[in-house]
């Protein structure tokens, strides 16, 4: 069934289409609008962090601290969905999706690698040969103080990524396609959408504040987070689409037909369990490894 956006109704119509895309791909009413209403909720507790507990505000955000290891996790999460869906989407006669999720899936290790400078302050090495032009003095090409700035490259393609996630949600949720179309599974649950447009509406209103706004700059790994957040939903979505539905007995055939995007969440299970374990025990080790994050109070930006 195509959904089409409701001409008029209201809010309370709105809110319904928004629920009732969600429960598609399974997401319970809850999740659905809390993931909705995360970028704004969660920029509001940062704000008031920010008024009433400014040195942890800071630290919060740094590196090394819980929101860039949530970055972290989220990279790898997206990258193992995206790599568990590369089979079957080619089973279900998916080739352009197949390659796009293998791609997508070394891409996100990729970036997850680049996060933690690949791992360098996790075990302590020392940066190798070549980094000198490493303004953090770091294992990662992002940082990299030369003639091409790789890092707002990154930022163009994080704003990219934003947008066409968007877009697809819109396309692929609320166009005329057929429900097992490519732009159909490629679609993310339109609570998503604020999601994706946080980290475009960052880099938008970024050219307007100056760089010496330490408040408004820390917000950039938030942004970062919301856009990880949203991938992660529309890669879950994907991986179940793409994925042969078993059959359901017993009790569960009976309530079948209540929810036709009932999802075994149980199968996300142990890929969440394994980035879990990665992430804790890099965190813990991290304190341990001598090398001070080049954006840590005092150590510049």
């Amino acid at each position: 069934m195509t959904l089409t956006w409701p001409a008029s109704g209201g809010i309370a119509a709105q809110r319904q289409r928004l629920q009732d895309d969600a429960a598609q791909d399974g997401l319970p009413e809850s999740l659905a609008r809390g993931l909705f209403w995360l970028p704004l909720t969660s920029l509001l507790l940062l704000v008031g962090s920010a008024v009433f507990f400014r040195p942890e505000y800071d630290k919060l955000l740094h590196e090394d601290w819980p929101v860039e290891w949530a970055q972290f996790a989220g990279c790898l999460f997206v990258c193992f969905l995206a790599l568990m869906s590369v089979r079957p989407a080619l089973r279900r006669g998916q080739p352009v999706l197949a390659v796009a999720l293998l791609l997508g899936g070394l891409a996100w290790f990729f970036l997850a690698g680049e996060e933690i400078s690949w791992a360098q302050r996790v075990f302590g090495w020392a940066t190798p040969e070549g980094f000198e032009g490493n303004r953090q003095a770091e294992t990662n090409l992002h940082n990299f103080n030369s003639g091409f700035d790789p890092e707002a490259l990154f930022r163009g393609i994080q704003v990219v990524i934003g947008l066409v996630m968007v877009g697809l949600s819109l396309y692929g949720r609320l166009g005329n396609v057929r429900p097992d179309s490519f732009w159909r599974i490629v679609a993310p649950a339109l609570c998503t959408i604020p999601l994706f447009l946080t980290i475009a509406g960052y880099r938008f209103l970024a050219l307007f504040v100056p760089e010496s706004f330490g408040f408004f700059g820390r917000l950039q790994e938030w942004a970062e987070f919301c856009q990880y957040a949203g991938l992660t939903v529309a890669l879950s979505g994907i991986y179940f689409a793409v994925r042969p539905a078993s059959e359901p007995t017993g009790e569960t055939a009976r309530h079948a037909s209540r929810n036709s995007g009932q999802r075994d969440w149980r199968q996300l299970l142990v890929p969440a369990v394994i980035v879990l374990a990665i992430t804790v025990v890099f965190a813990v080790l991290t304190p341990f490894s001598g090398i001070v994050p080049g954006n840590a109070p005092g150590q510049g930006n």
